[in-house]
């Protein structure tokens, strides 16, 4: 079941955890969080690192990518850049390194599959990625169709292609020895649950 009151938006109580689990990480292992959204949609989860940001006494600094009707408002906090488009272009537009990479736009497979290639290059060495919408049901072999009105396939129904992206990446099986699998969080739904990946290697 979906917490929509959650302090990162509309992520379950256990991804909750996990994400403030995770900025604490960043702050023992980096000093510092910077955290690059794909998706920002209703800008829960950005909130939600700003506000544990605070809580943990820790300088964030944050940028999103997703359609301009999805733009903060009010911003989240200082430091905070919105890259207004479709995120197949966006990514021309970011400078810098990241610690954290959270993926959570379009989840359809190509979708998916260009946002990692597309923005994994701007996470850094020891820098996490976390992949939202893995979960597989467990009555099926494959996620199935959901509505997406934020689709960028322009589908009403799209099909949930997240965890086939990982396949073909070669996350789920561990071929890429650019990125280590760290966890995840399962759900028996085909929605929500979490793959949290590092870096290893330099890009």
């Amino acid at each position: 079941m979906i917490d929509e009151s959650n302090r990162y938006g509309m992520m379950r109580v256990v991804e909750a955890n996990l994400m403030d689990e995770m900025m604490d990480t960043l702050k023992r292992e980096f000093g510092e969080i910077r955290f690059l959204e794909v998706g920002v949609c209703g800008a829960g989860t950005i909130r939600g690192v700003y506000r544990r940001a605070g809580e943990i006494g820790c300088p964030v600094k944050g940028a999103g990518v997703d359609f301009d009707f999805y733009r903060p408002n009010p911003m989240p906090g200082e430091n905070y850049e919105f890259h207004a488009g479709d995120s197949m272009e966006m990514w021309r537009n970011i400078k810098g390194a990241y610690n954290m990479l959270l993926i959570d736009g379009c989840h359809c497979v190509v979708h998916a599959s260009q946002d990692f290639l597309n923005y994994a290059p701007f996470v850094e060495t020891g820098g996490y990625i976390l992949l939202h919408d893995t979960a597989l049901p467990k009555s099926g072999v494959e996620q199935g169709d959901w509505p997406q009105d934020h689709s960028y396939a322009g589908k009403a129904n799209s099909k949930l292609g997240v965890r086939e992206a990982l396949k073909k990446l070669g996350l789920l099986d561990s071929r890429r020895t650019d990125f280590q699998f760290i966890r995840e969080l399962e759900s028996d739904s085909g929605l929500m649950g979490m793959m949290l990946y590092r870096r290893v290697l330099p890009y």
